[in-house]
């Protein structure tokens, strides 16, 4: 059997409309920098959220060639730790001790892998769609593009919120109605 990929171009709207299930949230990112790809060739990178739990940020598909910048800002903290470490600072020697602190908007996804043992652990990753960081020079650099959404899915999240404010000042009226 003859197994052809299909030639379809993945849109901008494709993209985003399997990355970005969810509504956006801005979550401030401490990146540590141990950089990995996966099997799609995203970009992943372990980050500290508060209250210090461990999650990997997920740069994928057009937006890897916004994050250049990064990624030299990242390298530029690891070789400063390296040097530290050198001169003998062995608290520096720990790469998760180094931290870039950065702002992403994004969304959630939760993820299961089996461990040794066969327990499935939980674990979470931010997909990056727009990042804010401070590059080497000292100026704030916007990457990302927001998410490309279709009108159908603009007017069903607008119906919905006009659903929600009514239901609201339905509930709102209902309490302000004097009881005989």
């Amino acid at each position: 059997m003859d197994r052809r990929r299909d030639k379809t171009e993945i849109t901008p709207l494709i993209e985003d409309a399997g990355l970005f299930k969810r509504e956006l949230r801005d979550v401030p990112v401490e990146l540590i920098p141990t950089l990995q790809r996966n099997g799609r060739g995203d970009l992943l990178i372990k980050g500290v959220v508060q209250p210090d739990a461990e999650i990997e940020v997920l740069f994928a598909g057009r937006r890897l060639q916004d994050v250049g910048g990064l990624l030299e800002r990242i390298k530029a903290l690891r070789t400063e730790g390296l040097r530290t470490a050198m001169n003998g600072h062995d608290a520096m020697l720990r790469i998760r001790r180094l931290r870039l602190p950065i702002r992403v908007r994004g969304n959630w996804r939760m993820r299961f892998e089996t461990d040794e043992s066969g327990w499935d652990l939980k674990s979470y990753q931010l997909i990056a769609a727009q990042w804010i960081f401070t590059d080497l020079k000292g100026f704030t650099v916007r990457c990302g593009a927001l998410p490309e959404v279709s009108e159908d899915r603009l007017q069903d999240r607008a119906r919905a919120a006009r659903a929600q404010l009514a239901a609201s000042r339905a509930r709102v009226a209902e309490r302000a109605r004097p009881t005989p």
